[in-house]
C-alpha cells in the first residue's frame, strides 16, 4: 500500500509518477529573492493538469516541514486535480531549520517523522507517506544536517517508509552509509539530484550499495543538457540497474511555471522521455523508472 494525502491505496494504483516535486513551497523566507515560492493552488492546479494531459498520474511531494510544506492545501490540489500525492516529513539545509533543533535528539527528530507518518501532520487526519527531501549542504554536512538524516534512518526503519534525499556529489556516499548503518533497506533509499552530476561511473558506485537515484531536476539545462541525463540513464541500464531509478523536474519556484514559459511540470515527460527514446531505451524500461520504481520504493507492506 502507498499513502497518499487522500488515503491509503494499492500500488498498483499510483501510475506514472514524478518522483521529487514541489506545489506549495516556501525557499524565499531564506533566499529572500522575491520569487522562490509556490503558494497559490489555483496558480499550481493548471499546471498539474498540463502534465497529467501528459500522462503523469501521480507525484511524491517533497516539501518539507521547513521549507512551507501545507498539506491542507495539497489535499485540495489531489482533489481538484486527481492528481496521486505523496506528501513527506522531513527538514531542509541547515539555514532552513527551526532554532530548537540545536537541542533535539535525533530520537526527538524521528519521532516528529513518525507523528507524521503515521498519525497526521498539523492537526489533521493528513499523513506523509515519504520521509524527504533530506538534505546535505554542497560539500559537506553542516549544522544538524546530518541529525536529521539519522533521524529518518530511524523513522524508516521502524515504519518501513522510503527516505528521499537532496545530495550533491561529496555527501552520496556518507548519506548511504548513514542510512544503511541506521538499518534502512537500501531499496527504500532515493538519492536525490544526481542527474546533475555527469559521470557515470559515480552514478554506478552508487547504485552497487542497492540504492536507488533520481534524475530529477528534468529540463534544468541551465544546469545539465537533457541530453546528458538521457545518455546517462541508458549508461544505467546498461550497467544493470534500470530498476533502481525515477524521475522528475523538482520545480520549486512558480517562475519556472508555463505561464513564465518555463517548461512546468512537462520537462520529464515532453524532452527526456522523447530523449531516452531516441537512445534506445525501449517502452519497458521507461514505465520502469516512471511507474514501477517508484511504486516499489514507496510501498509499505505495514500498511496492508
Amino acid at each position: 500500500m502507498i499513502r497518499t494525502v487522500l488515503g491509503d491505496i494499492k500500488k498498483e494504483e499510483l501510475g506514472a509518477t514524478l518522483a521529487h516535486e514541489h506545489f506549495i513551497v516556501d525557499l524565499d523566507r531564506v533566499r529572500k529573492d522575491g520569487y522562490s515560492f509556490i503558494k497559490d493552488v489555483d496558480e499550481v492546479a493548471p499546471e498539474i493538469r498540463k502534465a497529467m494531459d501528459q500522462g503523469i498520474c501521480a507525484a511524491f511531494e517533497v516539501t518539507t516541514n521547513d521549507m512551507g510544506r501545507d498539506v491542507r492545501k495539497l489535499k485540495e490540489i489531489s482533489e481538484k486535480t486527481g492528481l496521486k500525492i505523496v506528501c513527506s516529513t522531513g527538514f531542509y539545509l541547515a539555514s532552513y531549520h527551526p532554532e530548537w533543533m540545536n537541542e533535539a535528539t535525533k530520537e526527538d527528530v524521528a519521532k516528529i517523522y513518525i507523528r507524521d507518518l503515521c498519525e497526521g501532520i498539523d492537526s489533521t487526519s493528513i499523513k506523509a507517506g515519504l520521509i524527504g527531501e533530506i538534505a546535505s549542504s554542497p560539500k559537506a554536512f553542516e549544522g544538524n544536517e546530518k541529525k536529521i538524516l539519522e533521524a529518518a534512518g530511524i523513522a524508516a526503519k521502524q515504519t518501513g517508509f522510503a527516505v528521499s534525499t537532496h545530495t550533491g556529489r561529496y555527501t552520496a556516499v556518507e548519506t548511504i552509509e548513514t542510512l544503511l548503518q541506521e538499518g534502512v533497506d537500501p531499496d527504500k533509499i532515493i538519492i536525490g539530484h544526481q542527474d546533475l552530476i555527469d559521470d557515470s561511473e559515480y552514478h554506478l558506485s552508487l547504485l552497487k550499495y542497492g540504492v536507488n537515484i533520481a534524475f530529477d531536476t528534468c529540463g534544468k539545462v541551465a544546469y545539465m543538457a537533457d541530453e546528458i541525463r538521457a545518455r546517462n540513464a541508458k549508461k544505467i541500464v546498461e550497467a544493470g540497474y534500470g530498476d533502481h531509478l525515477v524521475l522528475s523536474n523538482d520545480i520549486s519556484r512558480h517562475t519556472y511555471f508555463t505561464t513564465f514559459n518555463g517548461s512546468g511540470y512537462l520537462a520529464v515527460m515532453g524532452s527526456v522521455v522523447p530523449l531516452m527514446r531516441e537512445e534506445g531505451l525501449d517502452e519497458d524500461t521507461i514505465r520502469k523508472f516512471l511507474v514501477d520504481n517508484p511504486a516499489r520504493i514507496v510501498d509499505n507492506p505495514d500498511l496492508g
